[in-house]
């Protein structure tokens, strides 16, 4: 007996534990799901096919050609009379020897345009982050105000019974049981609009991370990595940065290899006439091979321009990094100083409560032994409520605000 209650506690507890959420596990799940991450696997794809064919252009070139030719004029030669009909037939081999690292530099460029894009698809999955940590913090706030006003909606019914019972004795008028009831009415209008609210926040949540969110899954108060990140800045957008500029740099050296000179070798296989001897007009076989020096002089023409180009679009990279570094760096010192303002807040919430809870029961006493009226206990009720309620906002708020300083900085493993 005592194995199975164990056994059972263990099950309970695992399954429990499991209904558990967090805003780091909800986040991570998010960019599972999201449509936008599907692109990555095609931008790998696609990043290896250009390499491949890339890697394809060190294969030699094969070539087919066929032509029939009728001329109206011919060449008379010695007496001789050539025909005016010509046929071709050839097949054409052509193999780069030398391309000055022309194809090396391809492929490498490929590859960072790939990286690039993957980092793009990065940038924009981060956005993910404050979207589901508002739609997570909206959906605290909202179950903190249905809790309170359930309890504040018990306590009037609870105060309905004292004041019902001295109507029935002529102990106070019936315009006291009213403005209870009214109250009541008015918290359940409250209460309507909460928890309808509440199902549009927990569909919208439970489509994000393709998991059912209900009034009974557990919502960790944990802000984003539970703790401040420190101040080690690991956005994705800084890498993007640094990608920028190392494709800038693989176009750059593209530029620099069209300018060497390209070395090839080739051969021709042919069939028809005239051949190189237009003496013989047999149909016959006859061919050709060689090797090509190709020198594009033209490109030094420009090759200063070029990089003076480069430097130029480095230093517009490095220009957008530092004005998105000051902008971090900027949200950082107003959410720390959040942060901080919040952190003592709470501190006044703890005094405040206190007093209101001491207030609202000196005011209950009294409406008890018919010194006050609804309306004023009502009054201290609210502002009891309200208490209570400000303090659980600004609990979340300040989740909320260091989970943004900590996206600000950067979520490792996102």
């Amino acid at each position: 007996m005592k194995r199975l209650t164990i056994l059972l506690f263990t099950i309970s507890s695992i399954c429990n534990a499991q209904g558990i959420l967090s805003l780091d596990s909800c986040i991570r799940m998010a960019k599972k799901n999201y449509p936008l991450i599907k692109q990555n696997n095609l931008i790998q794809e696609n990043e290896k096919n250009i390499v491949n064919v890339d890697s394809k252009n060190w294969l030699p070139k094969l070539s087919v050609i066929s032509k029939a030719v009728y001329q109206s004029e011919v060449v008379e030669f010695l007496g001789k009379s050539f025909p005016n009909d010509n046929y071709l037939a050839a097949l054409n081999l052509e193999q780069t020897l030398f391309d000055g690292g022309l194809i090396h530099e391809q492929k490498k460029l490929d590859q960072l345009n790939g990286e690039n894009d993957l980092l793009k698809n990065e940038v924009e999955l981060y956005k993910l982050i404050d979207r589901i940590d508002q739609l997570y913090s909206s959906t605290l706030l909202t179950r903190e105000s249905i809790k309170t006003l359930l309890i504040y909606k018990d306590d009037i019914n609870n105060k309905k019974t004292i004041v019902t019972a001295s109507v029935k004795n002529g102990m106070t008028l019936q315009s006291n049981l009213d403005a209870l009831e009214a109250e009541e009415l008015k918290t359940e209008q409250s209460l309507i609009e909460a928890q309808e609210n509440i199902k549009a926040l927990y569909q919208s949540l439970s489509l994000f991370i393709n998991k059912m969110i209900d009034d009974n899954t557990e919502l960790a108060m944990e802000p984003i990595m539970n703790t401040s990140n420190g101040e080690e800045i690991n956005r994705p957008e800084l890498k993007l940065f640094d990608s920028q500029k190392a494709l800038l740099e693989a176009r750059h050296k593209l530029t620099n290899k069209t300018a060497l000179p390209k070395i090839a070798l080739s051969g021709e296989g042919a069939y028809g006439r005239p051949g190189p001897n237009f003496l013989n007009q047999e149909l016959r076989f006859f061919g050709q091979a060689g090797i090509t020096l190709k020198w594009n002089l033209g490109a030094l023409y420009t090759f200063n321009n070029e990089k003076q180009n480069y430097a130029i679009s480095t230093k517009m990279v490095d220009v957008q990094k530092e004005v998105f570094e000051f902008n971090l760096k900027t949200n950082l010192l107003s959410q720390n100083a959040q942060i901080n303002s919040l952190k003592q807040i709470l501190e006044k919430d703890k005094l405040i409560i206190e007093k209101r809870s001491s207030i609202k029961e000196t005011a209950a006493t009294q409406l008890a032994n018919g010194f006050i009226t609804t309306t004023d206990y009502l009054t201290e009720a609210n502002a009891h409520m309200q208490a209570v309620l400000n303090q659980k906002v600004h609990e979340i708020k300040l989740m909320n605000a260091i989970s943004n300083c900590n996206a600000t900085k950067g979520i490792k493993n996102f």
